[in-house]
């Protein structure tokens, strides 16, 4: 029987306490320890990771969040790279790109290219800094708590790394029309990408909540649970921190988020965002992705079109990764997420486990769809030398950019748990004391 405040546990000298959670993919009640270096807690049920410990975890994430913005900021003013064919020269920023999209009439895709890669991860490193540097000290504010929230909700929509892929995509497109200068801003925006990747992959989400809580004095109230899901057992968790409350509470008590058993209105909001995103994906292959004008003549490249030139030319590495990010990706996740709105609706019992792992996937790779977008918007920016060579964006670009952001919605709009809402308590599995330790590795 879970006992009553906060649970500590002294192992070897240290003082090790726990965290009551409930699965987000399968909903099942499970309380993982606070984790030793380089160990991880699975599901027992669904096999989802709960929560991973890196070494020294804040102390790398600080570090390497402030060397990413420093490598940010450097990014900004020097040129990004250079296209010079026939004596004259063609520089472009990152800031320019932007400006240069906005200028061509093509709103959409500046604002995107400036929230995913600029806004956004200079607002997560910021965050990152704001939480872990009081958390060195052994402090939290109540702002920090808001300020997770947000950095958690963010994290889906950073694409730095997404852009910079497109970035070596875009150089391979024109390697052959004109030499290529690769600028400062490039190299220190290439640092700045892998400083963030290890940035976010040293912070779990579980811990930084808990360490929150211990540096606040923050007490959760323990719940009493028995082996199964959280609903059945009159209890909810937060979509945003985990900290499981009775069913009837409204407000999450630690991160102040809205709770709900279940995410509102889930499969009609999955259905939406999918149908209109399967809708957008018919103009965006039908149409010209962009416009090459060479010496006056314009050759429109649709999505296929190019993948295909690439292959003729020999560059099949490249061409399978547009292939893959541009046609296969999207395709493949809106199937699943078809077919997972539909077994729901439809009461499906069997492999659910399957089910859920297909979802994670679908989550985790839709985000890549938008090298194509990034591709688009670093052609236009550079190559722009007057009558004898230009590119221009095509109406497709901004179909497909919404194709990626409406899957991305509609995955984030699904709710897992639903899929294991449909087993009765016989098909969830026998061995209940043990089901109910997380798997640590």
């Amino acid at each position: 029987m879970p006992l009553k405040g906060i649970s500590n546990i002294t192992r070897q000298g240290v003082v090790i306490s726990s965290e009551q959670i409930a699965c987000e993919c399968c909903d099942l009640t499970v309380e993982v320890s606070t984790l030793i270096s380089g160990c991880k807690a699975h599901c027992p049920r669904c096999g989802h990771l709960l929560s991973s410990q890196t070494r020294n975890a804040f102390e790398k994430a600080t570090a390497f969040a402030a060397s990413a913005l420093l490598f940010l900021i450097l990014s900004l003013p020097y040129p990004f790279l250079a296209f010079q064919s026939q004596g004259r020269e063609q520089q472009v920023s990152l800031l320019q790109s932007g400006y240069d999209l906005l200028v061509m009439g093509f709103p959409l895709l500046a604002l995107l290219l400036f929230v995913f890669i600029l806004l956004i991860p200079a607002f997560v490193l910021i965050a990152h800094l704001f939480i872990l540097l009081p958390l060195l000290r052994d402090k939290a504010y109540s702002w920090s708590y808001g300020l997770a929230r947000m950095l958690f909700t963010l994290h889906p929509w950073a694409m730095a790394e997404v852009f910079l892929i497109g970035v070596l995509v875009s150089l391979v497109k024109i390697a052959g029309m004109a030499d290529l200068v690769i600028g400062m801003s490039f190299w220190a925006y290439l640092l700045f990408s892998l400083c963030l990747i290890i940035t976010l992959s040293c912070v779990d989400r579980l811990q930084l909540w808990h360490a929150l809580d211990i540096a606040s004095l923050n007490q959760r109230k323990k719940r009493e649970y028995q082996y199964g899901g959280a609903k059945e057992q009159g209890l909810q968790s937060c979509s945003c921190c985990g900290l499981i409350h009775e069913v009837n509470e409204k407000v999450c008590l630690r991160c102040s988020s809205s709770l709900h058993s279940r995410l509102p209105y889930s499969i009609q909001r999955t259905w939406a965002f999918l149908i209109t995103g399967a809708l957008f994906y018919i103009p965006a292959n039908l149409y010209p992705i962009m416009h090459t004008r060479l010496l006056g003549a314009d050759e429109p490249s649709t999505i296929l079109g190019g993948v295909v030139t690439l292959w003729q030319h020999g560059s099949y590495p490249i061409a399978m990764v547009i292939f893959v990010a541009s046609v296969l990706i999207p395709v493949a996740k809106m199937l699943v997420l078809f077919w997972l709105a539909y077994s729901i609706q439809a009461g499906h019992q069997k492999r659910v486990n399957e089910r859920t792992w297909m979802y994670r996937m679908t989550e985790l790779i839709g985000r890549w769809s938008m090298i194509d977008v990034f591709v688009v918007a670093v052609l236009v920016s550079l190559v722009q030398v007057g009558e004898l060579v230009s590119i221009a964006p095509g109406i497709a670009a901004n179909a497909f950019a919404g194709v990626v952001i409406l899957t991305m919605l509609s995955a984030l709009s699904f709710d897992p748990r639903l899929i294991w809402d449909n087993l009765n308590g016989t098909e969830m599995g026998t061995d209940a004391a043990r089901l109910n330790e997380p798997s640590v590795g």
